[in-house]
């Protein structure tokens, strides 16, 4: 293996480039095989991160690896870039007529918004509450409710769901465990938030104490209408609904 190679793009992004061939890849003639790795700043895999060369893009499975195909030229600009962390993007050069293995390790970054004034109806979240205490009389899922989060003294939600059936959660991700035949594999589940589909949110990415309830879907099937995403390009496994607090200036 040759020397790794390091250069820094941003202050908060650094991306190596060895040269390391994917082991058993089929690469057709005329193409060149572009395989990588994206990782948080713990050493991580980041899962959903998209990757895009001209004309191309891809995102990254749950070991954040990925894989795109290119004609034999010896340039390529690569942007990657995921909510919630640093956008990359850093000209690729290739050596000896192959791409090195891209190996991307992207830092956290606050996104800032534009000052705004959100005044909650009362009315509409009594109403989501409401139906919450409908959909929980029913019972076609988990349901979580504000006393159950105080009492098991968690600050972060996926503590609070980590000893349920069905669920799995690493590194501070919720995942729920999809059995195909006798196996059981991992998968990530929409998240929804006060109503609306969260994309690319995971559950610890609020706070236990801004918590109100939640409602947990481990199979597509179970998902109600309202949460479902319609139009999305694959099913997903489930759906974990959040419901946040209104401040009443009290504890907790």
């Amino acid at each position: 293996m040759r020397n790794s190679r390091w250069f820094s793009f941003t202050a908060v992004a650094l991306l190596a480039l060895l040269s390391v061939r994917a082991a058993g890849a089929q690469v057709k003639a005329g193409q060149r095989e572009l395989v990588g790795t994206v990782r948080d700043p713990l050493g991580a895999a980041l899962e959903g991160v998209t990757v895009e060369i001209p004309g191309q893009s891809t995102r990254t499975n749950a070991r954040g690896a990925f894989q795109l195909f290119t004609a034999a030229f010896d340039t390529v600009t690569i942007t990657i870039r995921v909510i919630g962390y640093t956008e990359l993007s850093a000209l690729l050069t290739a050596r000896e007529r192959q791409w090195d293995t891209v190996l991307v390790q992207l830092e956290r970054t606050a996104q800032p918004l534009k000052s705004v004034t959100v005044k909650e109806n009362p009315n509409r979240r009594a109403n989501s509450l409401r139906e919450f205490d409908e959909r929980r009389a029913r019972g076609n899922g988990v349901f979580v409710t504000r006393s159950e989060i105080v009492a098991r003294g968690a600050t972060r939600l996926g503590d609070v769901v980590r000893n349920m059936r069905g669920v799995n959660v690493v590194r501070g991700r919720v995942r729920f465990v999809s059995q195909t035949g006798s196996r059981g594999t991992l998968c990530q589940p929409d998240v929804w938030l006060d109503g609306a589909r969260a994309r690319g949110m995971e559950v610890d990415d609020i706070l236990a104490s801004d918590v109100e309830a939640m409602e947990l879907y481990a199979n597509f099937s179970s998902v109600p209408f309202e949460f479902s995403s319609r139009g999305a390009s694959a099913i997903p496994c489930g759906t974990i609904v959040i419901w946040t607090r209104i401040s009443n200036g009290k504890s907790p």
